[in-house]
C-alpha cells in the first residue's frame, strides 16, 4: 500500500532533493557532448620553415631526386643567400629540400613569396613551374608577386617524400645590391587553400604600394584640373606646364604598378621610367621658368645637360654598356643629377630674393625635396667609396618613413608638398587674372561708354561742305578720334588725331583732347593755337605714349586752315600738300605749330586720315602705304576705310572727307553707309 508523503516531511527532505538534482546535472551524459577531430579540422597547409641544402652553379642532374645533396651548404629557407656567407653572389644557384606527406591529401600545390631575379620549381625532378627566363635565355624580370605552383599527382611517388629543387637565377647587375634567393618562407598544401593564402599575399602586397596608387589618383585628378585652367587661359603656358608635370607623374606611378605586377623585362621597364623621369625633370624645370618669367639662360641648359647625361649615363648602366660596376654608373647618374637640382633653387632662392611671391612659397618645398635627394646621392657616393650597405642602413627614411596608415616615404611627402605649393600658386594667380579680367572688363565697358559720347552720333550740317566719315577701331576701344564744330556764319573747324594706346587710358586722354578742344574753340578758330593749348593740356600726362593731331577750319568762302601735331597732312583732290613738320601734342613746352593756307574750289574734296590707313599690313607684310592711300583719296570715306581695312587692319582707321559745293547750283549729296562690323560709319552733309 503506498500513501503520499505530508507537506511536513516534504519540507523537511527539500534541501536534501535540491542536492540531488543539481548533482545530477552535472554528470555528463554520454549522448550529448560534442567532439572535435584534431585531424579533421587541421590546416592543410605547412610553412617550409626550416633548413634547405644550397649549392651555387648550374647543373641540370640537380633536379633529380636521386641526387646526393648530402655535401651541399645548409641555409635558412627563410633568408637570402647574401646573408648567409654568400654576400654579393649573382648567377645561377640550385636549393633543394624534402618534404613527408600525409597519408591522405588533396590536390597539392607549392607557393613561393619569389626569389630574386628568375627561378624555376622541381617537384621529384619534374619541372612544375617558372618565373622568368634562366640561362641561356635569361633576361632580367620585375614583378614580384607571390607564385602558386600546382604539383601533379604523377609526380609524386607512394611512400617516399616529395624531393623540390629550386633553380634561382639573380642578374648579376643585383647582387651587390639586391639580397639574392627567396623573398620569405615558402608553404607547400592544399593547392586551393595555397591559392587563397597567395590572393591574401597579393593583397597585402597591394597595400604596401597603396601610396603609389594614391599619388596615380591625385596626380592624375590634379594634372587634368591644371590642363583644364589652361584651357580657359591659353595664354597662361605655366598651367599647361605643370599640367604636363602632372600627368607624367602619374604616368610614371602607372609605370611602377606595372613594374611590381606584371612580369616584364626589367632593364626595358627600367629604361622606359628614366626617359620618363628625365622628361619630368625638364617640364618641371620649363614651368619653372615660365612661372617666374625667366629667360633661358645658360643656367637654364646647364640644368637641361645635367638631366640628359643622368639619362644617359643611366640606360648606358641599364643595357650593361659602360665597363664600370653597378655601383660606380648609379654613383655617376646621381652626380650628373645634381647640377639639375642645384640650378632650380638657385633660381627660386633669386626669384623670392627679388620679392617673387610666387617663388618664395615654391622654394620651401622643392629646397626640402633637393635637399633629401642631394643626401641620398651622398649615400650612392659612399658607398661606392667603400661603404657598401650604408644607404639601406642609414638612409632607409628617404625610402620608408612610416607605415602609418599606410607606406609611404620622405620623397613622398616633400613631392606631394611641392604639388601643392605649386596648386596654391596657380589657384591664387588664377584668381588674380580672374580678378584682372573682372577689372579691364569693367575698364572696356567705360571706355566704351566715354567713347560712344566722345565720336559723334550726328554732325551737324555746314551750309556749302559735304562731310563723309568712317570709323573703324582695330579693337573694341581705338585711340582715334574726331571732331566737327560749326562755327561762325558757314565756318567748320575739323579735328582729328590718334591717341597711343587703347583701352581706358587712351579713352580718358581721347576725353581730355575733346573736352579741351571744344573748350579751346570758343576763344580761338585758330589750328595753330587750338594745337598750342591741347599741348600745354596735355604735358606730364602722356604716360610715355604720344598724340598725333590735325586741326582745319574751313571758311564759307573756301578757305582752308590747318596746323598738324605730327599728324599725316590732308589730301586735296588727290594730291597731298606741304605741311610743316611738328612734335606731337604733350611732349615738348615749347613746341610751335605752324599754319597753313591754301583755298579749297568748288568740287574739291580733302581727304583726312589716320595712320591706320597708311599701316595697314598685308599677309605678307607689305604695308599699304601712301602711294595707294593717295591713288584713292580722292574716293569716299566708306570706301578709302574699307579698302585698308579689306588689304590688312592693325591699327584704328578713321577717314574723314569733306568736299566743297555751289549752295546756288547744288543739293548736297547723300551717301549710304557700308555695313562694315565692327565700324561705325558717319554720314553728314
Amino acid at each position: 500500500m503506498c500513501s503520499f508523503p505530508t507537506p511536513g516531511l516534504i519540507l523537511h527532505l527539500r534541501p536534501m532533493i535540491l542536492a540531488l538534482v543539481s548533482l545530477a546535472l552535472l554528470v555528463p551524459l554520454p549522448a550529448s557532448g560534442q567532439q572535435f577531430d584534431m585531424e579533421k579540422g587541421r590546416v592543410q597547409m605547412a610553412e617550409l620553415d626550416g633548413l634547405w641544402r644550397f649549392h651555387t652553379g648550374d647543373d641540370p642532374r640537380w633536379a633529380d631526386p636521386r641526387f646526393d645533396d648530402s655535401s651541399w651548404a645548409l641555409l635558412h629557407s627563410g633568408q637570402s643567400w647574401s646573408t648567409q656567407g654568400y654576400k654579393d653572389y649573382g648567377g645561377v644557384a640550385w636549393y633543394r629540400f624534402q618534404v613527408v606527406l600525409p597519408e591522405h591529401h588533396r590536390q597539392l600545390g607549392f607557393y613561393t613569396p619569389g626569389f630574386l631575379t628568375n627561378y624555376q620549381v622541381f617537384a621529384n625532378g619534374r619541372l612544375i613551374g617558372h618565373y622568368g627566363e634562366l640561362p641561356p635565355d635569361a633576361i632580367a624580370v620585375t614583378g614580384d608577386r607571390p607564385q602558386v605552383f600546382p604539383i601533379p599527382p604523377e609526380a609524386l611517388i607512394a611512400g617516399e617524400p616529395l624531393r623540390i629543387a629550386i633553380r634561382v637565377w639573380e642578374w648579376p647587375g643585383w647582387a651587390m645590391y639586391a639580397p639574392g634567393g627567396p623573398f620569405g618562407l615558402s608553404r607547400i598544401g592544399d593547392l586551393d587553400l595555397l591559392k587563397d593564402w597567395k590572393a591574401n599575399r597579393t593583397k597585402a602586397l597591394y597595400w604596401l604600394v597603396s601610396t603609389n596608387n594614391y599619388e596615380l589618383f591625385l596626380y592624375l585628378l590634379a594634372g587634368l584640373a591644371t590642363v583644364a585652367l589652361f584651357a580657359v587661359h591659353p595664354s597662361d603656358r605655366e598651367y599647361l606646364w605643370f599640367g604636363s608635370y602632372l600627368l607624367l607623374n602619374a604616368v610614371n606611378c602607372g609605370m611602377e604598378d606595372y613594374r611590381q605586377f606584371i612580369v616584364n623585362n626589367m632593364a626595358l621597364t627600367e629604361i622606359v621610367m628614366l626617359l620618363i623621369s628625365t622628361v619630368i625633370q625638364l617640364v618641371f624645370l620649363a614651368f619653372v621658368f615660365v612661372l617666374m618669367r625667366q629667360r633661358k639662360s645658360l643656367l637654364y641648359w646647364l640644368a637641361v645637360a645635367s638631366a640628359l647625361a643622368g639619362l644617359l649615363i643611366s640606360t648606358l648602366g641599364e643595357l650593361e654598356w659602360l665597363p664600370v660596376s653597378i655601383s660606380l654608373w648609379n654613383a655617376l647618374t646621381e652626380i650628373a643629377n645634381l647640377p639639375y637640382l642645384i640650378v632650380v633653387v638657385v633660381l627660386l632662392a633669386l626669384a623670392a630674393r627679388k620679392g617673387d611671391r610666387d617663388a618664395g612659397l615654391l622654394l620651401a618645398p622643392v629646397g626640402l625635396q633637393y635637399l633629401a635627394w642631394a643626401l641620398d646621392i651622398g649615400a650612392w657616393v659612399y658607398e661606392t667609396a667603400g661603404h657598401p650597405n650604408f644607404r639601406s642602413q642609414h638612409m632607409a627614411w628617404v625610402v620608408r618613413l612610416s607605415d602609418w596608415p599606410f607606406p609611404f616615404s620622405m620623397d613622398d611627402v616633400l613631392g606631394g608638398l611641392v604639388a601643392l605649393s605649386v596648386l596654391v600658386i596657380l589657384v591664387l594667380r588664377f584668381a588674380r587674372t580672374r580678378r584682372e579680367e573682372q577689372r579691364r572688363a569693367e575698364e572696356l565697358e567705360a571706355a566704351r561708354a566715354v567713347q560712344h559720347v566722345l565720336i559723334p552720333e550726328e554732325i551737324p550740317a555746314v551750309p556749302g561742305f559735304t562731310i563723309h566719315c568712317a570709323y573703324k577701331p582695330a579693337g573694341q576701344v581705338g585711340g582715334d578720334f574726331f571732331q566737327i564744330i560749326p562755327f561762325g556764319d558757314g565756318g567748320v573747324i575739323v579735328a582729328i588725331g590718334d591717341v597711343s594706346g587703347k583701352g581706358m587710358p587712351a579713352a580718358m586722354t581721347v576725353s581730355l583732347l575733346v573736352g579741351t578742344l571744344r573748350t579751346l574753340v570758343e576763344a580761338t578758330t585758330n589750328p595753330a593755337e587750338i594745337l598750342g593749348g591741347l599741348n600745354r593740356r596735355l604735358l606730364g600726362r602722356s604716360s610715355g605714349g604720344f598724340t598725333t593731331c590735325l586741326v582745319l577750319r574751313a571758311d564759307a568762302d573756301g578757305q582752308i586752315t590747318f596746323a598738324s601735331a605730327g599728324h599725316p597732312g590732308p589730301y586735296r583732290d588727290g594730291k597731298e600738300p606741304i605741311i610743316e613738320a611738328c612734335l606731337p601734342l604733350g611732349i615738348h613746352a615749347h613746341a610751335v605749330y605752324q599754319d597753313t593756307t591754301f583755298h579749297l574750289g568748288l568740287d574739291e574734296q580733302l581727304t583726312l586720315l589716320t595712320d591706320g590707313v597708311v599701316e595697314a599690313r598685308g599677309k605678307g607684310g607689305e604695308l599699304f602705304g601712301f602711294e595707294r592711300a593717295q591713288s584713292i583719296s580722292k574716293a569716299s570715306a566708306e570706301f578709302i576705310a574699307h579698302a585698308a581695312q579689306s588689304f590688312g587692319q592693325d591699327d584704328d582707321i578713321t577717314v574723314v572727307t569733306i568736299a566743297r559745293f555751289d549752295q546756288r547750283t547744288e543739293s548736297p549729296s547723300q551717301s549710304t553707309p557700308l555695313e562694315l562690323s565692327p565700324s561705325r560709319l558717319i554720314d553728314c552733309t
